[in-house]
């Protein structure tokens, strides 16, 4: 008898700064610290059954309501709305077809079932850019669950803090000689020269000898095939690059940060450069330049 495929997740992965999240709070101050657990409950249903979406209505919310001690089904109901409202997740599926679900949790739940032969989003719920790819593989042989993502899962776009940090701005590009594009690549075949003397258990990619050499390309896959040394350390590698993609850093600087953050290792501090980013609001417009700059110190 076939195995019947698995559509949900085993458990889902949450942002450290979730608690302190804008919306996450104003929902805590106008209806109680007990809106915190109806939203990890609703968050558990989607990425449980469908895995990027749940439908909402009477017994969803009866369902939810009686995993607690002092909120009805109707008190349920209205934090969903609220939360939905407020953006915590995408307000036209919610009210046009009782749908909840976000780009974000849908970009988790890709990433975490890339290992899969069939891992797609229903053209009428998907909230991703047709310009935005999330990498997609094979299921292959391996002792590892397929949908283990110890990564770190932002829920909303939206930073919690109200300051931020001034940052100097970046030269614009140029391409003539001597130009920022210049300057760009001796960059990072410095960077990525350093890093193929490493602990790298991939074989490092052949380094330039000369500017008419080409720098080697690297892909999303190639990323995805690196693997940190067996040492016993603790480290969260396809959670950094998790992270990594979600700000766009060019694949040689993800290489670059992988293997200078040691592939991950925790309490590294390019994890706290990734929360500066984000309370950057913006200003910090080459995240992977800014963390390069903390695995340098």
């Amino acid at each position: 008898m076939p195995r019947i495929k698995k559509r949900g997740l085993d458990y889902f992965p949450i942002d450290i700064d979730f608690i302190h999240n804008r919306i996450v709070r104003r929902l805590m101050k106008r209806e109680g610290d007990s809106a915190l657990a109806v939203l990890i409950e609703a968050f558990s249903y989607i990425y449980a059954g469908e895995g990027y979406y749940v439908r909402t209505g009477e017994l969803f919310y009866e369902d939810l309501s009686a995993n607690m001690y002092e909120k009805s089904s109707n008190d349920v109901k209205r934090i969903i709305s609220l939360a939905a409202e407020y953006g915590l997740f995408d307000a036209t599926l919610f009210s046009e077809h009782n749908v909840l679900t976000s780009a974000e949790i849908q970009r988790q739940y890709l990433f975490s079932t890339r290992r899969r032969t069939v891992s797609a989003i229903e053209p009428a719920f998907n909230l991703i850019p047709p310009t935005e790819t999330v990498t997609s593989e094979p299921e292959t042989a391996t002792n590892t669950p397929e949908n283990v993502t110890p990564g770190t899962h932002s829920i909303a776009q939206n930073s919690i803090a109200e300051h931020s940090t001034e940052y100097p701005p970046q030269d614009s590009p140029s391409g003539g000689p001597g130009g920022e594009a210049e300057k760009e690549e001796i960059f990072l075949e410095k960077e990525e020269t350093s890093c193929s003397q490493t602990a790298c258990t991939q074989p490092p990619k052949t380094g330039r000898t000369d500017r008419n050499t080409q720098r080697k390309e690297w892909t999303n896959a190639e990323i995805d095939r690196l693997q940190p040394p067996a040492d016993g350390l603790q480290r969260n590698l396809e959670g950094l690059i998790y992270n990594l993609r979600s700000y766009h850093v060019p694949l040689p600087e993800q290489y670059a940060i992988i293997c200078k953050s040691n592939f991950g290792i925790i309490g590294h501090p390019m994890w706290k450069g990734f929360g500066e980013i984000r309370e950057s609001h913006g200003k910090i417009r080459q995240p992977g330049r800014y963390l390069l700059s903390l695995c340098n110190k």
